[in-house]
């Protein structure tokens, strides 16, 4: 009876659980479905020899489209490459079975066709491990107390205080000797010690705790079964043939004395500068320029300004040459050691310029000595290489500095696409990349046939930040690593919680840090290495701080007291040839409403001062006192008489619209509130400095506060129809305090007045007012109705965000009424001069035109209106910090003399 029994059972079961045995039913037939499919994909994606074929067509409405179209791009470049490459001394097939993750990712986001086939063919070639040399040999002639590779022998260990101190790791699939005596080699120690089968260990010492029978050490290596990898607390001991790095002492020269037997040296100054402070650059060069060195420049390719205004000190001085080998170079890019490499050779083969040192400097960087100082010490030490070292343990700065991540330049972005080790066999060093190269050494690194040059070439053509490493370990491997001084004779102002900000990502696939600019309250930290061999200090940007500056010429002993413009910085803002940029419709928009408003003063001022045919040539920010001060415009125009166009400048000033309504409680701790872009997380401030702001710019509100105790304010950003766009709770910590709050708005803005209110306990106690200005042009072309409707109504929607405020608007007491939304409505349809009429009134609410100046006598027809020269807000006048003559070196030149 069991077995009935059984089958009535089993019978019910099925009954009672039908509903769940169908869902079992319906879920494994999914699951087939999908096993078939997903077999199906596979078959599609990799063929026989596993490269990339893919059918887009059959999957484009799939949930696997996104990954689809990035192998459909790799596969497209790989047909474009035909994947054949030629693997240093001979061409050689390359079978691309594998393209990592990472340039997966890098080929998607790439923009041009070019620099997707080269991610895929260095993907490849360091996937069959042909980019670059997988060895190098170590030339350097001093070697340490025992043969490289040589077996010590058997040696006690302690799990509290190591034998092996310095470092230590584990290789769990393929720790050998080998493997274990590489990784030390590159960290520059002197031995390796295997332990406990898979534990690696280096250091510059051993045997604290005595020797052990060798049957202590025998278990097999994972890498090697042939070979042994210590044991517990036991640990097999080799010798890497390296000596401990002993960089040559070098102390300051005081006095000209000390080198008088010698002949000076004479160095090669090596500026590459980028951006738009001419004026600084200018300045640089003023303070630095002696007669029997040289001034080579390299300005960024993407920096023509620059370039231009600096071209004519060709002229003017016959030891000053611009380069016409221009790279973009990227913070952390190749780009910048293949620059260097190429400087040094166009240096070397210029015969007339007997230089003996290589010293590089950027626009930010200024001397704290004289350069006579400067000279002495690099006469004395004559030969050597001035580097500095990282100064901590060498596998963990190659973590940091990203070496072992293969990287690869192109689009002006440094794409991270796979991983690649550094080359075995080599002790790696890094440092700063602010270097003093001596000339021997210079013809050394670029002309060498050595594989070891050849090599690390290669090798550091895919790394990022290769001039903070190439020069290091190429002098520590090489004939030159007795030559070594750790000094790249410069003072770097880093505050690493401010200047780890990532702010480069954008530009390459990694996060950094950069240097601060000192500032006044520094200048005592710069005094106190008046006895040190550092004679430079970065970073210096006059548009943020100019004092520090003039007290450093004070301090070299120019008497600069009585100088014209000493506490006057014009910085260049823009200029007409300037290649478009995502910024350029906005600033237009902005200059072009400010410069109409000039000449109808001008006109209204007298009725023959009517201008005509006006071209804006360029704009500066003038700084008086390390504060804004004015925004001044210079342009062309025809007036009536006068043949040839005139050169007028306007300034310009800007009101803010800050109020505190109410300082409750810590309300009182505010201390201003601004709406601006471009924030710079490292200095705390706008780069966009006079606060152009348009319907597509990334708005942030700063705020600063002083001590007092943490709580919490209300963030409400309210456009000009009074609707409440964004909302956020923002906390105010106990310290001082300068951040920058995101409303993350969708764009486009709607243009008009938009307010900031801070809301505390649901009470508005401060707010700042900002404008969003409509575009005039846009891509540089003047706005069709079909434009403007897409650009001057607000977001697609209507909608900033996700989130409805209407609880917060109550709170506000805003009433956005139908007369301000047909208002609006009326104004996002503004074309042509109706547009610019509106624009005009906006403009009018936060900027007054203060003064204009002509380049020449217009007395009559004009109103009296100043020649720019003696107007000393004007960027045409004097300037003499900046003003390189052969009448102010003379002034310099004998103003330091008197000093020495």
């Amino acid at each position: 009876m069991a077995a009935p029994r059984a089958a009535i059972s089993s019978k019910k079961i099925c009954c009672r659980y039908r509903v769940f045995f169908y869902f079992c039913f319906i879920a494994l037939g999914l699951q087939f479905f999908i096993g078939f499919n997903f077999y199906r994909f596979q078959s599609h994606i990799v063929d026989k020899t596993n490269t990339v074929r893919v059918n887009p067509e059959e999957y484009k409405h799939s949930n696997v489209a996104p990954v689809l179209a990035v192998l459909n791009g790799i596969k497209k470049v790989q047909d474009q490459l035909n994947i054949k490459e030629r693997n240093h001394s001979s061409s050689q097939s390359v079978s691309c079975s594998n393209v990592s993750k990472e340039a997966q990712s890098a080929i998607k986001r790439a923009k041009t066709e070019n620099c997707k086939k080269e991610i895929v063919k260095i993907s490849c070639l360091n996937d069959a491990k042909k980019l670059y040399p997988q060895k190098l040999s170590n030339l350097c002639q001093s070697q340490g107390n025992h043969t490289a590779g040589s077996y010590i022998g058997c040696y006690k260990d302690s799990q509290t205080e190591r034998d092996l101190s310095n470092v230590g790791t584990k290789f769990n699939s393929d720790n050998s000797p080998q493997k274990c005596l590489e990784y030390c080699t590159t960290g520059g120690y002197q031995y390796a010690g295997l332990q406990y089968k898979v534990e690696c260990w280096c250091g510059n010492t051993y045997n604290k705790y005595g020797d052990l029978p060798e049957t202590s050490c025998q278990t097999s290596c994972p890498g090697n079964q042939t070979e042994t990898c210590g044991g517990y607390n036991a640990q097999r001991i080799f010798a890497t043939g390296l000596t401990k790095k002993t960089p040559v002492p070098a102390t300051l020269v005081t006095n000209e004395a000390a080198v008088s037997d010698q002949t000076p040296v004479r160095i090669a100054f090596v500026l590459t500068v980028n951006g738009r402070a001419v004026r600084q650059v200018l300045r640089l060069i003023n303070i630095l320029y002696r007669p029997q060195h040289y001034y080579f420049i390299h300005v960024d390719n993407r920096s023509e300004y620059m370039f231009q205004e600096l071209l004519p000190l060709e002229k003017l001085l016959p030891n000053v040459h611009l380069t016409r080998s221009r790279f973009a170079t990227i913070w952390g890019g190749a780009s910048l050691l293949q620059a260097h490499l190429t400087f040094i050779r166009e240096l070397l083969d210029m015969g007339d310029w007997a230089w003996d040192y290589y010293i590089n400097l950027s626009e930010s960087d200024y001397p704290i000595k004289r350069v006579e100082q400067l000279s002495w010490f690099l006469t004395k030490y004559k030969g050597n290489n001035f580097l500095k070292s990282h100064g901590r343990e060498t596998h963990l700065f190659m973590k940091k500095q990203g070496y072992l991540y293969l990287f690869h330049e192109c689009d002006n972005h440094l794409w991270r696409i796979g991983q690649s080790p550094v080359p075995a066999g080599i002790r790696v060093d890094g440092g700063s990349d602010w270097v003093g190269l001596h000339r021997e050494f210079c013809e050394y690194a670029v002309s060498s046939s050595d594989r070891l040059v050849i090599g690390l070439k290669e090798f550091y053509r895919y790394c990022l930040l290769p001039v903070e490493s190439f020069f290091h370990t190429l002098l520590l491997n090489s004939e030159y690593c007795e030559r070594i001084v750790d000094n790249n004779l410069h003072l770097t102002n880093w505050k690493r919680k401010q200047g780890c900000k990532c702010q480069h990502k954008n530009q390459v696939d990694w996060c950094g840090c950069s240097p601060n600019v000192f500032k006044s309250d520094d200048l005592q930290r710069l005094m106190s290495y008046k006895l040190k061999p550092v004679f430079f200090a970065r970073k210096f940007e006059p548009v943020i701080n100019m004092d520090i500056i003039n007290s450093l010429d004070a301090l070299l002993g120019m008497d600069i007291s009585e100088l014209p413009a000493l506490i006057h910085y014009w910085h260049n803002d823009y200029h007409y040839l300037d290649p478009p940029n995502a910024r350029t419709d906005t600033w237009m928009s902005f200059m072009s409403s400010l410069v109409r408003r000039a000449r109808g003063i001008l006109a209204h001022a007298r009725s023959t001062c009517t201008s005509s045919h006006v071209v804006i040539l360029e704009s500066h920010i003038l700084n008086v006192a390390d504060s804004f001060y004015r925004y001044l415009i210079k342009f062309n125009t025809s007036l009536p008489g006068l043949a040839e166009p005139v050169s007028v400048e306007s300034q310009f000033s800007y009101r803010q619209h800050y109020l505190v309504l109410d300082p409750l409680g810590p309300i009182g701790r505010l201390i201003t509130l601004e709406v601006g872009s471009d924030f710079d997380p490292k200095e705390q401030i706008f780069r966009n400095y006079p606060k152009f702001l348009g319907p597509e710019s990334d708005v942030r509100l700063r705020h600063v506060w002083r001590y007092g105790s943490d709580f919490i304010i209300g963030v409400a950003w309210v456009d000009p129809t009074g609707e409440v766009a964004s909302y956020q709770d923002v906390t105010v910590g106990k310290e001082s305090l300068i951040d920058a709050q995101n409303p993350k708005l969708k764009s486009p803005l709607r243009p008009g007045v938009w307010k900031v209110k801070i809301l505390y306990r649901l009470k508005v106690c401060a707010e700042v007012q900002f404008l969003i200005l409509p575009f005039s042009i846009y891509k540089g072309k003047p706005l069709t109705r079909e434009l403007v409707s897409q650009l001057h109504n607000g977001p697609p929607e209507g909608k900033y965000g996700l989130n409805n405020y209407s609880d917060i608007s109550e709170t506000l007491g805003l009433n956005s009424s139908k007369a301000i939304q047909r208002l609006s409505v009326i104004n996002g349809q503004r074309v042509g001069n109706d547009l610019e009429a509106w624009i005009d009134q906006l403009t009018m609410e936060f900027w007054s035109v203060q003064d204009a100046c002509a380049t020449v006598s217009v007395d009559n027809i004009c109103a009296p209106m100043e020649k720019c020269k003696d107007m000393a807000w004007s960027s045409f006048s004097p300037d003499p910090k900046s003003d390189i003559s052969p009448k102010h070196f003379s002034y310099w030149k004998n103003t330091v003399d008197t000093k020495i």
